[in-house]
């Protein structure tokens, strides 16, 4: 059994479903505009949709809005959804309402409205609706905020838009549809400013179809999609890359309808490819929306460019503090392989954010002489979990074997390259098993490995290369991780500089290179002291809680879960010995509350959370009810400082 122990100080200071029916039927096409027109009262004034600025939300609002019409032939069933949150202000200022709840209203004339019951799924997110007659029905979602407990008081009620559902004696079929989504460019990494979620739509035609949608994304490792909402999340460990969204159309007949549309996941800034003295733009990515007058204390945008060699970073445009772009005039070959990265800053509502943009390269191709091109691919040849990417890996432990491939070409007709010494920067303490050259292996005379002291990289060296007309070389260089001693990212990209026609000194970089460094362990990174307050000498509390900071969202116990085969595993605690201050012993315990039952942390190891086999063990937060809770008795207690100490433990089973 193995386990991994941290001890910490405890101070206490007092569906839509689809109809199986046969389809022998004719299908009417109606046209929608034939539906009757009633002015529609609303059950509450609806809130709008939420505005951001990237992903603060400015105002609280729908992201999510129920189609404003849906049309169900009589007897059949589809969904009605909808989501919304609160602006940034509004949740710190109703912070301690921590579950989100819903609740679907509905009328029949648009102007009485009755509430749906939770037996017909009136209070879930997307609720079923199966008309069992003709006509008009009008819904109105309401998306509020509760504390916890049984009976929670409520906050920052937020309506939806009307929807209309038309019940139609017929079937409809649809014979196209047009796809869209609200943002066509998501963020990914987990950054309260930036944008990672948003939502596709589908548009049928005709608009009155009667059947079902279904959503589907092409690369879930880059986002992940709700199947019957519609709703988008992109990955938040920097994977890149350009997805396509897919909406399936079930018509009543058995016959599928598809269309789609892509999305772009990344950091922030896209490469940029030119020619030598053209000009390169850097473009802010992303909805990047507009800021309100209320509690918005502006924003900056700081642009730099890096050297890819020596990593030199120089701030540039100064007098432009809010330019969401940055435009290289007149670009030289001297430019090729620049770095651009952007930091933006912020204060909203008197809180500070910032968010830092991955890097974007710039590649300027020549006009004359030489035309080098650079193919630089990297591959973990022990591990691969799916995500890795040709420039990208990630859960690289020691001992794995990375090799480094590339392919060196002179696309020029007309230009040469001579002298060339190609420069492959790696971690330092990496192990060199082969060099190859154009298939052969080179002997440890024909390179150099050694620490360079600007960049602090070790650097692999092949000189003497020359590159004719349309010639081309393939470096393989095959590695062992080594010395790796903690989770870290480690970012460089591979080189080649010789003379151009033997004359003029020439540079080409390659793509940047990016390795995510692991260990391979299960972790206890970091705990937080529990605070219980100031109690009386005799209290009459059976349960005391901790102090609201100590609660969701915040975490008590930060975990963070790096191995690679993810076997089922556990998270226990317990109280390893009375309350004490002095020589005084506290009438009172801590207990694990988890859905209403309360265990004692003194008698043994109590299972706070399990994993699945897949599945990593997250760092743990509770609501103000839940977790470890003080269990007092009806005693005297003489005043000072009880403390006593919890023991953590992750194991396989206990």
């Amino acid at each position: 059994m193995r386990k991994f122990k941290k001890r910490w100080l405890l101070i206490l200071v007092f569906i839509s479903i689809l109809s199986a029916s046969a389809f022998n039927r004719r299908y009417k096409q109606v046209n929608a505009e034939e539906a009757d027109t009633t002015e529609v009262t609303p059950y509450k004034k609806p809130t709008g949709d939420a505005t951001k600025f990237l992903g603060i939300w400015l105002t609280s609002g729908y992201t999510l809005q129920p189609n404003e019409n849906t049309y169900i032939e009589v007897g059949q069933t589809k969904t009605l959804s909808g989501n919304a949150g609160r602006s940034m202000l509004t949740y710190w200022a109703t912070i301690l309402y921590v579950n989100k709840k819903y609740q679907w209203y509905k009328s029949t004339d648009g102007k009485n409205w009755t509430k749906v019951s939770s037996k017909d799924s009136g209070d879930k997110k997307t609720m079923p609706v199966t008309p069992t007659e003709v006509g008009t029905t009008y819904y109105q979602l309401d998306t509020y905020f509760q504390t916890a407990g049984l009976i929670g008081a409520t906050a920052s009620h937020l309506y939806s838009n009307v929807a209309t559902v038309h019940a139609v004696p017929e079937p409809v079929n649809a014979q196209k549809v047009t796809v869209t989504v609200d943002d066509d460019y998501l963020y990914n990494s987990t950054n309260d400013l930036v944008n990672i979620e948003t939502v596709a739509h589908a548009h049928p035609d005709p608009v009155n179809f009667t059947g079902a949608v279904t959503w589907s994304i092409s690369d879930t490792n880059l986002a992940t999609i709700d199947e019957e909402t519609g709703e988008i999340t992109a990955n938040t460990g920097r994977r890149a890359g350009v997805v396509t969204v897919y909406a399936t159309l079930h018509n009543p007949d058995g016959s599928i309808i598809k269309g789609e549309t892509d999305i772009t996941i990344g950091g922030g800034l896209e490469n940029q490819t030119v020619k030598a003295g053209e000009t390169a733009t850097f473009a802010l990515q992303g909805n990047i929306g507009e800021l309100d007058e209320d509690g918005d204390d502006g924003y900056t945008i700081k642009w730099y460019k890096e050297d890819p060699i020596t990593h030199t970073r120089t701030q540039v445009q100064k007098d432009k503090p809010q330019a969401l772009s940055y435009t290289i005039p007149d670009t030289t070959l001297d430019d090729d392989g620049t770095l651009i990265v952007a930091i933006i800053s912020m204060s909203y509502g008197g809180r500070p954010y910032s968010y830092t943009t991955n890097d974007a390269y710039l590649y300027v191709t020549p006009e004359g002489g030489p035309d080098i091109e650079m193919t630089n691919i990297m591959k973990n040849e022990t591990f691969d979990d799916g995500t890795n990417t040709d420039n990208m890996l990630f859960g690289v432990n020691n001992g794995d074997t990375v090799t480094y491939t590339d392919t060196v070409t002179n696309n020029s007709t007309s230009g040469t390259l001579t002298d060339a010494t190609y420069t492959l920067p790696l971690h330092n303490n990496t192990k060199i098993a082969s060099v190859q050259l154009d298939g052969k292996e080179l002997s440890s005379s024909s390179y150099s490995f050694k620490k360079n002291d600007t960049t602090g990289a070790t650097d692999l060296t092949i000189p003497g290369l020359n590159f004719k007309i349309n010639e081309s070389h393939k470096i393989q260089v095959n590695t062992t991780v080594d010395s790796i001693e903690k989770k870290e990212t480690f970012s460089t990209v591979p080189y080649i500089a010789g003379k151009a026609d033997g004359k003029t000194d020439y540079q080409k970089v390659g793509r940047g290179n990016t390795i995510n460094y692991e260990l391979d362990t299960i972790t206890i990174t970091n705990t937080e002291n529990i605070d219980y307050g100031v109690i009386n000498a005799v209290s009459n509390k059976t349960i005391l809680y901790r102090q609201d900071k100590l609660n969701n969202p915040y975490n008590i116990i930060d975990i963070d879960d790096t191995r690679r085969v993810k076997s089922s595993i556990g998270l226990y605690v317990r109280q390893k010995s009375e309350l004490i201050s002095g020589n005084n012993i506290l009438s009172g315990y801590l207990e694990y509350h988890e859905n209403g039952v309360a265990q004692d942390l003194r008698a043994t190891d109590v299972e706070v959370s399990r994993t699945d086999d897949e599945q990593a063990l997250s760092s743990q937060s509770w609501n103000k009810e839940e977790g470890v809770l003080l269990h007092m008795d009806p005693q005297i207690n003489s005043s000072g400082i009880y403390t006593t100490k919890l023991e953590w433990t992750i194991a396989d089973s206990l």
